[in-house]
């Protein structure tokens, strides 16, 4: 078991951030790690308010949008993140999906996508797991700018486009201001508005 400096992928503009790859040597195969808002159990959590139903809310760290009366500024620095291995994330909330009576998941942050590997591998392996498992995911970027990424083909609603201050609108749901879109997807392309 060693530790190795990677690449992964920052959707912005094509820019790629260094972070390290945990490499666990069970049959050849490399689990990443991922950077969470916080330790395992204060960054994933109940919510009602994060999409339908009763979902499981992972903060991630890192983020390029910074807009303006974020709700999470501290998870902009990926450096403020605590570094986990995105196997140990998953069983953590394979767990917690078996214990409890959820409807899914969503990713937050900061931005998820920014550490979009991570993120890939993460959705691969809960996939992998629980077929049916309903996976939303919150982005300030927009869907046209990241939907050639392979995580988006996991995610069966995306919010997406940074939060904007002076369109703030509290009455749209899901949602912090009126640009915000959500999108429901299938195998990555959009079939859904609202």
């Amino acid at each position: 078991m060693g530790n190795m400096m990677g690449g992964t992928n920052c959707v912005s503009a094509g820019v790629k951030f260094s972070s390290f790859i945990y490499w666990m040597m069970r049959g050849g195969v490399k689990y990443m790690d991922i950077y969470l808002a916080s330790d395992i159990n204060n960054s994933i959590i109940e919510s009602l308010t994060d999409g339908t139903g009763i979902r499981l809310v992972i903060f991630t760290c890192g983020c390029i949008h910074h807009c303006p009366e974020c709700q999470n500024p501290k998870s902009w620095d990926i450096k403020n993140g605590v570094r986990i291995p995105v196997v140990k994330v998953a069983n953590y909330i394979i767990k917690k999906l078996y214990e409890g009576d959820f409807d899914g998941i969503t990713l937050s942050g900061g931005d998820p996508l920014y550490q979009s590997d991570a993120i890939l591998e993460l959705l691969v392996i809960l996939k992998n797991k629980i077929k049916s498992l309903n996976i939303w995911c919150y982005t300030g970027y927009l869907y046209e700018e990241v939907k050639n990424l392979k995580a988006i083909k996991y995610i069966d609603t995306l919010v997406d486009g940074p939060f904007e201050k002076d369109k703030k609108f509290p009455k749209k749901k899901f949602r912090g201001s009126w640009n915000q879109r959500i999108l429901h997807l299938s195998n990555g392309s959009v079939v859904m508005e609202e």
